[in-house]
């Protein structure tokens, strides 16, 4: 099923042959910073994106985040639904803090509601990485009890209750 919100669409992914539309996504030190818990994240290769994909894959779907251009459809990242996770990743830095994220919130939200999920989880967003926080505060996620990962990093896992929620 392919999700739209305007110039933005939601694609099932696609292995492999998404996987080299990923890579450099996942060599980019900010994305990294911010997913993967600060500057000594280390990058993907083409193995860990698609071992990556495949563990989502498990627990849930994961779909292509791409833009309409002038030349058609653009993959410029990925997102994850899954019970217990939602990652939004806008790997492509040109798009970042353009908005794109809460376009791709909103078709998630509406997306889960259709499937009648009760609530959306995410398992841990850090302390530092305030646009994430930002946006899913902006669509009515609560804050967890804070926590601290493996690394050290402080994290603040949040969810939204969808039902009772506008359909």
């Amino acid at each position: 099923m392919i999700l739209h919100n305007g110039d933005i669409r939601l694609r099932p992914l696609v292995l492999p042959d998404d996987i080299d539309l990923a890579v450099p996504w996942y060599q980019d030190p900010e994305l990294l910073y911010y997913s993967e818990g600060g500057a000594g994240a280390v990058p993907y290769d083409a193995d860990v994106v698609d071992k990556m994909y495949k563990y989502l894959l498990n627990k849930g779907e994961v779909f292509i985040i791409e833009v309409q251009t002038a030349d058609g459809w653009f993959a410029i990242g990925d997102v994850a639904l899954c019970t217990d996770c939602l990652p939004i990743e806008i790997g492509n830095a040109e798009y970042r803090s353009k908005g794109i994220g809460a376009k791709v919130l909103d078709l998630i939200i509406d997306y889960a509601k259709s499937q009648r999920r009760e609530k959306l989880f995410v398992n841990g967003i850090y302390t530092y990485n305030e646009r994430s926080y930002r946006l899913y505060r902006s669509r009515g996620f609560s804050e967890l009890e804070r926590r601290v990962d493996d690394d050290g990093n402080e994290c603040i896992p949040m969810e939204l209750f969808l039902k009772g929620r506008e359909s």
